[in-house]
Order: C-alpha cells, then sequence, then structure tokens
C-alpha cells in the first residue's frame, strides 16, 4: 500500500519548531486576552515541569551508564582516555563560558553589581564561587545525580562482581534516550505553545528580546566556532583541508539537526574519513563528546538567563553571571543531546541559584526563549568541537594514550599531508 501523501511530506525536525514557534508568537500577539489561546500556552508547560521533577533519575541513569561503557568497552586505555576526555572537555567549557561572558559584557548592558551591594574583590568572588557551588551540592539533586553518576558509574564498571548493574545502566541509559527520541514529535508542539507566553505576558518586549537572544547566540557560537578552527589547524597536524572538509559536512548536518544525537553517525565518519582520525580516537572523542560536551549550549544558557530575568524583572548582575560559570559547565556534562535539552535540565538549578521568585515561570520562560534557532546554533557548534578534541587526542596525546610513539606509518602519512597542504 502507498503512503499517503502526509506520510510523503518530510519536514525536518528544527523547521517544524521554527514553524510552531512562529505559529505560537502570533497567536499570543494577535490574541493576548483569548481563554483558548492562553490554555494552549498552559498545556506547553506541563511536559517541561514533568521532565523537571524527574530530572534528578534520569541524569543519574544517562551519565552512570555513559560511564560504565567507556570503562568497560576501552578497557585496555580506558582510564587514560577517559581522564584525557574529561579535563579537555571541562577545560574546553570553562574557556567557551568565560569567552561568552567577555562577549556579554559589550553586549549587553546589565551592570557589574546591583545597586547598593559592593563590587566584591577577587578573592571575595572566587570565595562566593565557592559557598554558591558547596551550596548547590548539598542542596541541588541535579548536582549530586551527577557526582553520584560517575562513582557509581565507574564502580559497576570496575568490579567484575558489580557488571551486571553496569550492563543495567547502559540499557537503562539507551532506554531514556530511546523514549526521547520516540517523544521528539512533540517537542515543536510544546514549544508551539509554550512561545504563546512570550508575547501574550510581555508583549513585543517579549518578541524583540528573543529576536535579541538568537542574535547574539548566533554572533558568540559563530564566532566559536572560527576561533576553534583556527586552534585545531595552529595546535594539531590536521591540515586547511581537512578541518574544512569536516566542518563543512557536521557543521550543517548539526546545526540542521538541531540534536547532539541525530549527529552522531554523521560525525563520526566525517571525523574518520574528513578529518583523518584514527576508528578508536574518533568514536571515542565523539560519542563522549556527544554525551559530556554541550559547551555552546551553556554559552547559550547565559544568554537566555540575561533574557528571561529580563523579562520576568529579576535582578541580575554581571558578578552573579559569573558566580553561575561552574554549575553551569558542570550541568553541560550531562545534559542530553537532544534539541533543547539544555533548556529543560539547566533551568531549575539556575531558578534555584539566582533565587527567582516563581522558579515554575522561570523555567517555563527559559525554555522557550532557548527554542528555534538557538539550539540548532548551540548543537553545530557542539558536535564540531567533539571533532576539535579528537584532533587534540590524536595529535598531541597519542603516545600517552597508547603508551608508545606513533607507527612510523602514520608518521609519514601525517608528513606527507603537511607537505601537500
Amino acid at each position: 500500500m502507498g503512503k499517503t501523501f502526509l506520510q510523503k511530506i518530510y519536514i525536518p525536525l528544527p523547521y517544524r519548531v521554527l514553524g510552531f514557534l512562529v505559529i505560537g508568537l502570533s497567536l499570543g500577539f494577535a490574541f493576548p486576552k483569548n481563554e483558548i489561546i492562553h490554555a494552549l500556552y498552559v498545556s506547553g508547560t506541563y511536559f517541561p515541569k514533568t521532565i523537571v521533577t524527574f530530572a534528578a533519575l534520569l541524569i543519574f541513569n544517562l551519565l552512570a551508564g555513559a560511564m560504565a561503557k567507556l570503562i568497560m568497552f576501552h578497557k585496555d586505555k580506558a582510564g587514560r582516555m577517559f581522564g584525557l576526555i574529561l579535563v579537555l572537555y571541562i577545560s574546553m567549557g570553562a574557556i567557551s563560558l568565560c569567552y561568552a561572558s567577555a562577549w556579554l559584557m559589550g553586549l549587553t548592558n546589565i551592570t557589574w553589581s546591583l545597586p547598593g551591594v559592593e563590587v566584591p574583590s577577587a578573592g571575595a568572588w572566587a570565595a562566593q564561587i565557592g559557598n554558591t557551588f558547596a551550596s548547590v551540592l548539598t542542596e541541588q539533586p541535579l548536582l549530586q545525580a551527577l557526582l553520584g553518576a560517575m562513582l557509581v558509574g565507574w564502580t559497576s564498571a570496575k568490579y567484575k562482581v558489580l557488571h551486571p548493574i553496569a550492563y543495567g545502566f547502559i540499557a537503562l541509559g539507551d532506554w531514556i534516550l530511546w523514549f526521547f527520541k520516540k517523544l521528539l514529535w512533540y517537542y515543536p508542539i510544546m514549544i508551539g505553545c509554550l512561545s504563546i507566553g512570550i508575547p501574550m505576558k510581555f508583549g513585543s518586549k517579549g518578541m524583540l528580546l528573543y529576536g535579541e537572544s538568537v542574535l547574539w547566540v548566533m554572533i558568540i557560537t559563530c564566532s566559536w566556532v572560527l576561533l576553534m578552527i583556527t586552534v585545531t589547524r595552529l595546535f594539531t597536524k590536521r591540515t586547511w583541508k581537512q578541518i574544512l572538509s569536516y566542518y563543512g559536512t557536521v557543521y550543517p548536518t548539526g546545526f540542521g539537526t538541531g540534536g547532539s544525537y541525530d549527529t552522531l553517525a554523521i560525525n563520526i565518519l566525517s571525523a574518520e574519513n574528513d578529518l583523518g582520525l584514527d576508528e578508536d580516537i574518533a568514536e571515542v572523542s565523539i560519542v563522549f563528546g556527544t554525551v559530556l560536551n554541550k559547551n555552546c549550549s551553556t554559552m547559550s544558557v547565559l544568554v537566555c538567563t540575561i533574557a528571561t530575568c529580563t523579562l520576568l524583572d529579576i535582578p541580575l548582575s554581571f558578578m552573579e553571571i559569573l558566580v553561575l560559570i561552574p554549575p553551569v559547565m558542570i550541568l553541560g556534562l550531562e545534559s542530553p543531546g537532544i534539541p533543547g535539552g539544555a533548556g529543560y535540565f539547566m533551568s531549575p538549578v539556575i531558578a534555584a541559584l539566582l533565587g527567582a521568585p516563581d522558579q515554575g515561570l522561570f523555567i517555563t520562560t527559559f525554555v522557550t526563549l532557548f527554542s528555534g534557532l538557538i539550539p540548532m546554533f548551540s548543537t553545530a557548534g557542539n558536535t564540531t568541537d567533539d571533532g576539535v578534541v579528537g584532533a587534540f587526542l590524536q595529535d598531541r596525546f597519542y603516545s600517552y594514550i597508547h603508551g608508545k610513539l606513533p607507527p612510523a606509518s602514520l608518521l609519514a602519512k601525517e608528513k606527507e599531508a603537511s607537505d601537500a597542504a
């Protein structure tokens, strides 16, 4: 039996998101007092609130499974490989957030400190970050789940008697990702419903601020991508042809899908074929980058935090943005690589840290702003950064990972490519 006309028409997910976003903004702007339109908006808030309720449980299983998979399936070099990957992705996350903060100093007009609040010294600022981080660890179940999952995943995979538990975490993590992927059809509808609230509650100010947020994200993430291309060329053995071929393949794919997991297969193939990475290096860096690396998403989170606080009239200073960097960086290690995943899993912690009066409203507003083009730019940057880490692993840390010097054939191949470039 042949396909129906509607079945033959396939609209990629990001474009469905954009379409429903425009429809929702238009409905909220045109009918701000309509009860039916308001009910549509309220219906969109149920799903993110439900996900937030179970966020700690979801995060624990996802990261425990990822950790167990690394230890069990890469036994011979798991310790060295994981240590390097973790250091590289944490370093990239920290640098990218500082980079985004520097951009936001010029793009926004928020003050260094709130009126009547003294600007802290460098030591006081560091102490404030430490106190905030300590309170987050004791009060926020999401970060407790993150650290606990890494410990449990490592322990269950390290000791043979606990392997059944490790396999259970791996299977459960795969099932959670399958469940989210099956629900992606609803994501555009939810965003359309939530977006009604921006013009309905905030009028043209909300519409303008959303457009401004998209512009800021585009500037910050695209300039970051150009910086990473330059760094890869200067500090690895990859040629311009290899780098540009990789970015030319993966960046538009990440932008078009809006989700790291949907880009995973293409990313691995391009890392091997275009960027010239060894199969084991490509698979490990890309797979665990898909799980652990959301640095461009965290940069976008800072932008959406400022926009959300502006819409809800929550006082915010640049010092508070800087204090958010450590917890946001850690949250970037566990956000699922689905469109808008960072909005679901980071917004509750940010709402708590900022003391939002109505945390439910903060979360739904944040999730709405973190939609449309913003996840597309974020994903394009996240996925290509995974290849950058792979290039550094292969070119700068080969001897450390493998415990031996690169074979002569590989060195000859690299010299040939360098000479050709």
